[in-house]
């Protein structure tokens, strides 16, 4: 065979896989490119922290000026009282609180003391903090006729890096399952799945999966929770919430692609475009560093998919003092996001049925 013939082989070749080449040569190249709008302006301008009174003497004018230099280097947002902005700190919708003290326009106050308060598990904020402290003291003693001290403050323990990627590490191996092993093995029954189904429906199939595949999730819990264990962290991983938020979020990804793996006919195609899913929740789900340290639309993305929800629950019931009761409304719309993905699924299941 000449070159010209095996060039035309080729060819043909690819005529017959033409989608899986588009998706591969055009479709993920434009999705990476894509994703560089995620590294737009970094903290610690974009960072959202609270600014809260110390108490009814402070005056509006007084919190006025302090939010307008906290928007120098950070993204302010005023709460009422202490107990609103320190449920915002544990639920990581700010990164700091900024307790402002009375009298602070007064001619006659010698000194006034700001309280910075942080949150020891939100590890990769610790040193960015220590500079928004050095930033708001230069900027509150050049605008300010007292003579003012910032103290930072840090809520709960003061975790390691290594103690806060436990649960980060554990949701990303769930991930990695999810979107690679699941479809590889959807993918390869795919020839005996006519024998199956003379015995049982597909959607007993898939059930039975989701099920077997969630309680084998339990194992990579076990292990990163004795690590855990060995290398004395302070990190609890088999409390009942914790588990349940993990096994959750796995059957919801799970749910997803297999649909998408349905959807496709069990064909490469649905591998790759799950490789393609799970790049894209990585990318934008903030489930290593803060969504505070990305630019205002990453910060949008994140907040729009559950995945991130995920993350903030699941590390904060293993490395924070706080009751699951404290993320309620989050919990309900992820079991609300699940029932959705298994209506997805059904669906994909129908149509398969119909169609083969």
């Amino acid at each position: 065979m000449n070159l010209p013939s095996l060039f035309k082989k080729e060819v043909l070749w690819s005529r017959h896989r033409i989608l899986v080449l588009l998706l591969l040569l055009v479709l993920l190249p434009s999705f990476f490119a894509y994703t560089t709008v995620a590294f737009q302006t970094v903290v610690p301008e974009d960072a959202p922290i609270a600014i809260v009174p110390e108490n009814e003497n402070v005056s509006q004018n007084g919190m006025d000026i302090i939010t307008g230099g906290a928007s120098l280097f950070a993204d302010p947002e005023v709460y009422e009282n202490r107990s609103q902005a320190m449920t915002a700190l544990r639920r990581e919708s700010v990164y700091a609180v900024l307790e402002v003290p009375p009298g602070i326009l007064d001619e006659s106050t010698e000194n006034a003391t700001f309280s910075l308060y942080v949150d020891g598990s939100i590890v990769p904020f610790g040193e960015p903090s220590k500079a928004i402290r050095g930033i708001m003291a230069f900027y509150l003693n050049e605008n300010l006729p007292a003579d003012v001290s910032v103290e930072r403050v840090v809520m709960g323990a003061d975790y390691t890096l290594s103690e806060y990627l436990i649960p980060v590490f554990l949701m990303g191996m769930l991930l990695l399952f999810a979107f690679t092993y699941v479809p590889y093995n959807l993918a390869r029954e795919s020839d005996v799945l006519e024998r199956l189904l003379v015995e049982a429906s597909l959607e007993e199939v898939i059930v039975t999966k989701i099920g077997y595949f969630t309680a084998l999730m339990c194992l990579p819990i076990l292990s990163f929770a004795a690590t855990a264990w060995y290398l004395d962290y302070g990190v609890t991983l088999l409390s009942p919430s914790v588990v349940g938020v993990f096994l959750l979020t796995f059957v919801y990804l799970t749910a997803i692609s297999m649909s998408i793996m349905i959807l496709t006919d069990f064909s490469t195609v649905g591998r790759f475009v799950n490789v393609a899913a799970l790049f894209a929740v990585l990318t934008f789900s903030s489930l290593v560093y803060p969504v505070g340290f990305f630019s205002p639309l990453r910060q949008e993305i994140a907040r729009l998919m559950p995945l991130h929800y995920s993350m903030i629950m699941a590390r904060s019931l293993s490395m924070k003092d706080v009751s699951v009761t404290l993320f309620t409304d989050w919990l309900l719309v992820l079991v609300g996001f699940t029932a959705a993905t298994a209506v997805l699924l059904k669906l994909s299941i129908i149509r398969y049925e119909r169609t083969r």
